[in-house]
């Protein structure tokens, strides 16, 4: 392990490539719920079920996300 490794249950290299997941999800315009590769591949579900960018501050949570849901949401305007 690592120096950086001591603080945190995963090492250098595994927290590196999470962010890395995350800042190209928000190079992409989406929001995911959090940096953990399980929020961030159901905001890019999400996101191609929609048809735009996910944002989680203003959005169901993204795994529950579902083209009901997603027709309910146009049908109100949320997106």
């Amino acid at each position: 392990m690592n120096t950086g490794d001591a603080s945190r249950d995963i090492s250098d290299k595994s927290w590196n490539n999470r962010l890395a997941f995350y800042r190209q999800a928000r190079a992409d315009g989406i929001q995911p719920n959090g940096t953990h590769p399980i929020q961030v591949e159901a905001a890019y579900a999400a996101s191609e079920t929609l048809g735009k960018a996910y944002n989680a501050d203003n959005m169901v949570r993204a795994d529950k996300v579902t083209k009901g849901v997603a027709s309910v949401m146009k049908e109100i305007g949320d997106i």
